[in-house]
């Protein structure tokens, strides 16, 4: 009586009418025919036209022989039938009603909720029911199709499927979906504490933003397909809420985008389970190259979790699709070529702590790398790089600069308005002239250039820069560097010309300091046959001056001059290309 006072009759009462005959004695023996008929039933916004319902009672059997009305969409049909004896119903039905606000006037819309239809879904159900239990027992099955229809903003069409129901365990199964990008077949099977779902076809992953969390939706986001991915995945859970699931499958993607960066094809294995998602033996190939490996992007830990990654891509690129925040560590890096990359560890995002990637890098074709101001051109290099928490450590560095080889290690910090760094670099056999002209446009004739520097600074401030070094320069002319040069002149009004053309400056050695943007040295030393230069003081190598102090010494026969050379020691001045060099005792 409550349910049936919540109708309302805008066209009058329905009309029933009961034929009866039997004994009233005995009510189960007797024979009885209804008709229940209603132009029109209002409940809340849903209305119901044209009803009618015809049943019988007969040998304690009652059938529903018809049962139809229509509304604003369709209309539905029904049959039934009930055995006292058995307590076991029969039914069949047809239905093309407004389904969404049949079930919103009962009470029951949160089922559709989230689903707009635009045209009525056919459905066609038969099944049956047993009472003689403590809980009735129900057990339906039948199609449903629909031809458009939106599911969260979704739009789908031409939707099929087969299902079945027992009161506790839902099967739909040759379930298929046209969407936007393509075919999809499915099935979902539902129980207690067991939820099932297998997919498999195109599907962008935009369309799969409504079913995920909303961080895996900012991930979603992320991504740009020219042809959707062709996706298989079976899924297990506890229930339908995606937070419970978990599964696997294999994805396959073609020319695809993921945070700006282009990959020309990629497939993998898919596993996800506790808000991570897996990407096992995946291959991604680029226009430079191929990846292989594996991957985690694990959204409830905040962290990424790569193994046996080894790839020769651009490092500088594909950077982004670990974390955003990444490529600028490795952008001072300018590979001529992709180098060989192999990585392993874990790399947090979102703040988390416990960051710590391992990536090896081995490039035989070389990269270019600004120092101090300047980029310094590797023909070849490899060396492990250790990602922590806001530090970069670069060791085990191998190299070959100007026709030399340079070793060394590095400790970078990468917090957030903390650009210290700490480095060791150590170099043999380094072509001279090169480097000079590199720093100072200017290009000695000959020399090696071997020493090592253990320094410090902040950022890409060499001003800041501070440190100590020893440096060598062997088979080469030291009065080529015009910083020298003057003090050929003033050897040859000393020596006879011949002994200064024999006697070329061929070695200089110095251990030094650096601090804002001075080189300081106490024990300058240069070696000729004939001589000696021995020296100290400070250039100014950001500010192009020069404060040094030089004291020539005889060697060999010149020792008989000795005591007129050290008269002769010499100050520079001036700038470091056109330096001012005087006797400093006049």
């Amino acid at each position: 009586m409550t349910e049936l006072q919540r109708f309302s009759f805008p066209k009058g009462p329905p009309s029933l009418q009961v034929k009866f005959s039997g004994d009233l004695a005995q009510l189960e023996d007797a024979r009885a025919e209804a008709t229940l008929q209603g132009n029109l039933l209002s409940r809340n916004n849903y209305e119901a036209r044209d009803f009618i319902a015809t049943a019988e009672w007969s040998d304690q059997r009652l059938t529903l022989s018809r049962c139809e009305w229509n509304d604003r969409l369709g209309g539905f049909a029904a049959t039934a039938s009930w055995s006292r004896q058995s307590e076991a119903a029969h039914f069949q039905a047809r239905s093309s009603l407004d389904i969404k606000s049949l079930l919103e006037a009962v009470d029951a819309g949160n089922a559709l909720a989230d689903a707009t239809f635009n045209s009525p879904p056919i459905i066609d159900v038969s099944g049956s029911v047993n009472l003689s239990g403590e809980r009735p027992q129900l057990k339906v099955i039948g199609h449903a199709a629909v031809d458009n229809v939106a599911y969260k903003n979704l739009p789908l069409s031409e939707c099929r499927a087969e299902f079945s129901w027992d009161g506790e365990r839902t099967w739909l199964r040759d379930i298929r979906i046209r969407h936007p990008t393509g075919d999809l077949r499915a099935e979902v099977f539902e129980a207690p504490n067991e939820f099932r779902l297998n997919i498999d076809g195109p599907l962008t992953p935009g369309e799969l933003r409504p079913f995920v969390s909303p961080e895996i939706q900012e991930f979603l986001n992320e991504w740009e397909c020219s042809r959707p991915p062709v996706i298989q995945l079976s899924i297990r859970g506890k229930d339908r809420h995606p937070e419970s699931w978990q599964g696997d499958g294999n994805i396959s993607l073609d020319r695809t985008r993921f945070r700006g960066q282009w990959m020309n094809s990629a497939s993998a294995k898919v596993h996800f389970a506790d808000g991570a998602v897996a990407y096992q033996d995946f291959r991604i190939t680029r226009d430079e190259g191929v990846g292989t490996g594996n991957f985690v992007y694990d959204f409830a830990k905040h962290e990424v979790r790569v193994s046996n990654v080894k790839a020769t891509v651009r490092p500088g690129e594909v950077a982004y699709w670990i974390d955003e925040d990444l490529p600028k560590n490795v952008a001072p890096y300018k590979f001529h070529q992709p180098p060989t990359i192999t990585a392993n560890g874990v790399y947090q995002f979102h703040g988390q702590q416990g960051t710590r990637l391992e990536i090896n890098v081995d490039a035989p074709t070389g990269m270019d790398y600004v120092f101090l101001g300047k980029t310094l051109p590797f023909h070849k290099i490899d060396g492990r790089l250790l990602f922590t928490n806001d530090r970069l450590q670069i060791v085990d560095l191998h190299g070959g600069l100007l026709a030399g080889n340079v070793r060394g290690s590095a400790d970078i910090s990468l917090a957030h308005g903390d650009p210290h760094y700490h480095a060791k670099l150590a170099v043999e056999s380094v072509d001279f002239p090169r480097l000079t002209d590199l720093y100072y446009n200017y290009k000695t004739a000959q020399g090696r250039l071997s020493g090592s520097y253990d320094f410090t600074g902040l950022g890409d401030n060499a001003r800041l820069m501070q440190g100590t070094g020893k440096l060598s320069v062997a088979n080469g002319d030291v009065f080529a560097i015009p910083v020298f040069g003057p003090l050929s002149g003033i050897l040859g009004s000393l020596l006879p010309g011949k002994v200064v053309g024999y006697s070329v400056a061929r070695e200089a050695k110095a251990s030094f300091t650096a601090k804002n943007g001075i080189l300081h040295t106490d024990d300058f030393e240069v070696a000729g046959g004939w001589f000696s230069m021995l020296g100290d003081g400070d250039i100014y190598f950001l500010d192009d001056k020069l404060d040094f102090n030089i004291r020539i010494s005889p060697k060999g026969a010149g020792l008989l001059l000795a005591p007129v050379y050290k008269l002769f020691e010499y100050k520079g001045e001036g700038s470091l290309k056109n330096p001012n060099w005087h006797p400093k005792g006049f």
